[in-house]
């Protein structure tokens, strides 16, 4: 799940009397996210506050999230980042921030100064406490000077060192699909945009390692969302480093008849995986694209990049 989800229809409703189940968590979540801005004092005081609380106060420093809520976290505490506490939507993105923080594990300084007076009285009576803060980052959140502890870095785990590895790493899929989300969303934000290419150069050589033999199968999993979320996203735009530079005149050569290279020759579909992540969205074409991409790739490729342009 990411705060900027697609409109999709659910299979079923949720019930408020109800909530408490991950899944109705999230419908939570997603709720205060779309709330009209100048209607969430008076959402949250038409009772939608009381069960937000209770769902709060039912969250303790064992509670288990999900690698999805977790990437929620971490993007809700990127836009804060970016937002600040003083605007609008920041008030929304930090009541469904509560609902993913244990009572105690979180920290607002000057709370009464960045926060509207109900905001700021309800953040109290759930988080001031002194226990120490562990949760939100960025420049709206910091540390209790008095606390032992500092805010540390998220902890990705051990990067996979191959893509079958990576198929398996929920938290590395949605923290690529997260950065995706984010960057589409706000492409001026630097510290997602280096993060995203850091991600784009990792994922590509992870790319020119495997077996073609084994693309389609790896591609047919959840890799496959997040590797069209990134392709999607528009970071081709960016300008391209050193490292960057090399991977795609590797990606081109493997690519280009006139270099030996081309469609049906050993690793072709390993470079034009990793130069889909490098070309903008209309920004290149293949020939006769039916008689060289695999099925598996090829209605996906024409979503996306099929527009007259300079071919491959």
């Amino acid at each position: 799940m990411s705060i900027q989800e697609k409109m999709v229809i659910p299979d079923q409703g949720w019930v408020a009397g109800e909530v408490g189940a991950p899944a109705q968590r999230d419908s939570l979540i997603r709720f205060w996210l779309s709330v009209p801005m100048d209607q969430l004092e008076s959402f949250w005081k038409g009772g939608y506050g009381e069960l937000s609380c209770s769902l709060i106060r039912q969250l303790t420093t064992q509670t288990h999230f999900s690698a999805d809520q977790a990437a929620v976290r971490e993007a809700i505490n990127k836009r804060i980042g970016v937002l600040g506490l003083n605007q609008p939507f920041a008030h929304q993105l930090l009541i469904a921030a509560f609902l993913l923080s244990p009572p105690g594990l979180l920290k607002v300084p000057d709370a009464h100064q960045q926060l509207p007076a109900w905001l700021a009285n309800i953040y109290k009576d759930l988080y001031e406490s002194s226990a120490p803060v562990i949760m939100l980052g960025g420049p709206s959140f910091e540390n209790n000077q008095d606390a032992p502890v500092s805010l540390p870095n998220p902890d990705f785990g051990a990067v996979p060192n191959s893509l079958n590895e990576l198929v398996n790493n929920r938290i590395q899929l949605n923290r690529l699909l997260g950065l995706s989300n984010l960057y589409y969303i706000d492409p001026e934000d630097q510290e997602i945009t280096q993060e995203l290419l850091q991600l784009r150069r990792w994922l590509a050589n992870l790319i020119q390692l495997e077996s073609e033999v084994e693309l389609e199968r790896i591609w047919a999993t959840d890799l496959g969302d997040r590797y069209w979320a990134l392709v999607r996203s528009g970071v081709q735009k960016e300008p391209l480093d050193q490292e960057d530079q090399a991977i795609i005149a590797t990606a081109t050569q493997r690519l280009s008849p006139e270099s030996g290279g081309g469609f049906g020759k050993p690793a072709a579909l390993n470079a034009f995986l990793v130069a889909m992540m490098y070309y903008m969205p209309g920004g290149m074409r293949v020939d006769s694209p039916e008689q060289k991409i695999p099925g598996w790739l090829l209605e996906p490729y024409r979503q996306v990049f099929e527009q007259k342009q300079a071919a491959l």
